[in-house]
């Protein structure tokens, strides 16, 4: 199977962090989020990735070229003008009507085994089927009933109550394609929504840990969770990338007396003597003066 990946995405909410870096290349446990999602791709047998590009593109295509693809085919398909999910999507029609295909951003922070939720998509027989994950009452975006979605952001009018959020994961058939549009689109809007009201999208409930790194606050969060807790995913990340997740940059410096609770320290940091940071993120080269405390915050250079 293909896949298309989604990084073309401005990353507004994580702002001043991607104004100057693409989301893709974020920093997530000191690797960069792409690093995740080629992962979990490499992992399912995938050779042949489509990856959107638009804001900051010449980083990622550069950070492509820099690793040799990480051995695998990536086609680059560079927009201009920012199409959307859907939009961009359909853009590539031509290199994914083939056959079923992955759809997976690329900022993705999970262990979602991709190989199972094929297997689960083709079993269905539905035309799509995305990875679900519940969450918190009141925070549900997705409809689930029965194995299928019938309702995504309550676009649809019906009655049940959406315990589900969609993680970013998905399978899709080419049918998807005849809800598309080439121009600005949402392909929860268009594509997925299509399909649901033909009953042809399927659920796959993810129960694993997942984080959304679109905001400040979530991004934050998502470290401070991996540092704390771990994930399977992060000892795989080197074999797949070449790169290790690690919560302290081998290149930091941290002066004696220091205490580091739950944390992510990157390149160049530096840690004063007898400084305390606490469930915070620091990003490469941020300093921390001797003695300062530093808990729950996002700390850029």
């Amino acid at each position: 199977m293909k896949a298309f990946l989604l990084a073309a995405g401005l990353g507004e909410r994580l702002r001043p962090l991607t104004a100057s870096m693409p989301k893709p290349l974020v920093p997530v446990m000191n690797v960069p989020a792409i690093c995740y999602a080629i992962t979990l791709l490499k992992e399912a047998g995938v050779t042949e990735v489509v990856c959107n590009l638009h804001h900051l593109r010449g980083s990622v295509r550069r950070f492509f070229s820099e690793h040799e693809h990480f051995g695998i085919s990536i086609i680059l398909s560079e927009e201009e003008l920012l199409l959307g999910t859907g939009g961009g999507l359909m853009k590539c029609h031509h290199l994914l009507d083939d056959g079923p295909f992955y759809y997976l951003n690329s900022d993705i922070v999970a262990d979602i085994d991709l190989a199972s939720l094929a297997r689960a998509h083709f079993e269905s027989g539905a035309r799509g089927t995305m990875a679900v994950a519940p969450c918190a009452e009141g925070k549900g975006r997705v409809a689930v009933l029965d194995g299928a979605v019938v309702n995504l952001r309550s676009l649809i009018p019906r009655d049940e109550t959406p315990r589900h959020d969609f993680t970013g994961a998905a399978v899709l058939d080419p049918a998807i394609f005849r809800g598309l549009r080439s121009s600005v689109s949402d392909i929860v809007e268009t594509g997925l929504v299509s399909l649901v009201r033909e009953h042809a999208l399927a659920a796959y409930e993810y129960r694993g840990p997942w984080h959304d790194i679109g905001t400040a606050e979530s991004y934050r969060v998502a470290n401070v969770d991996l540092a704390a807790n771990g994930l399977a995913v992060l000892e795989r990340i080197p074999v797949a990338t070449g790169f290790t997740p690690r919560a302290l940059s081998a290149r930091a410096e941290i002066d004696g007396g220091v205490r580091i609770i739950h944390s992510v320290i990157g390149d160049g940091c530096r840690v004063g003597e007898g400084a305390i940071v606490e469930e915070s993120v620091l990003l490469p080269g941020c300093r921390v003066a001797p003695g300062e405390r530093v808990a729950r915050s996002l700390l850029l250079p």
